[in-house]
């Protein structure tokens, strides 16, 4: 699937969001969920192997790559992004994300999407695209925006559940496991998320236990208002708790 080459303003953050093609539902268990989650980790910066390639080098193999890749920061292995928030729902994403250079979330995106398909489509006997087109993006340029659409995103599982009555009931956002809330309110140590980047807006936002009281205070109410032109997307499919 090719992406149309955009380039976006290192300076400043942006609200990513991608659904699969038609609605669908593209994560269908809890495999095809930390499947992509290894793949947005690969990802994270150029690569001499595609994920597929480097996943079936043995593991010894792969501490020799990962060292070559480490050495080289200014290289092949050159940043692309630093994300600060995301979200996997079953039928569509979404990310904060600063780029590191102006194409790096182009490249992210096409190559995380790319991949994911393939998997996808082997794993299900399918052929052709699972994303809907060109995935969208949306400028942030306040911190209390910021602040909000991260919000915002950590709590799209409970307010998918609470929309759809057929979906897995989440009651509480750190019971979700494929987003980020977990490394803010830290229950986990930053994975996909930039720790340095976390630090700084959690920092902002008072550290992690007024983070957690800011986003669990809009639970029951509407976490988007305010930032209703920075929201990308209808409402979507409910999560499942335990795929």
């Amino acid at each position: 699937m090719a992406t149309k080459p955009r380039n976006f303003n290192s300076s400043f953050y942006y609200h990513v969001f991608n659904c699969g093609v038609e609605k669908r539902t593209i994560f269908l268990t809890k495999r095809d969920y930390q499947r992509c989650l290894d793949t947005i980790r690969h990802y994270l910066r150029d690569q001499l192997l595609p994920y597929v390639e480097f996943q079936r080098l043995t593991p010894t193999a792969k501490d020799s790559y990962l060292q070559v890749m480490q050495s080289d920061p200014k290289g092949s292995s050159a940043q692309r992004i630093r994300i600060l928030a995301y979200c996997l729902m079953p039928n569509h994403f979404h990310f904060l994300i600063k780029p590191a250079r102006t194409d790096g979330i182009t490249k992210f995106i096409s190559d995380i999407s790319n991949s994911y398909t393939r998997y996808f489509n082997i794993k299900n006997k399918r052929i052709g695209g699972l994303f809907q087109g060109t995935f969208k993006a949306k400028e942030i340029t306040s911190d209390a925006s910021l602040l909000q659409v991260s919000r915002y995103i950590h709590l799209n599982p409970i307010m998918s559940s609470r929309t759809n009555p057929k979906g897995s009931l989440i009651m509480k956002p750190e019971n979700y496991t494929f987003s980020s809330y977990a490394d803010w309110i830290g229950l986990q140590k930053p994975d996909i998320t930039d720790p340095e980047e976390l630090k700084s807006w959690l920092d902002f936002a008072g550290g992690p236990q007024k983070y957690r009281d800011f986003v669990e205070s809009k639970i029951k109410s509407t976490p988007t208002l305010g930032i209703e032109d920075l929201i990308l997307e209808e409402e979507e499919e409910s999560p499942q708790t335990n795929p």
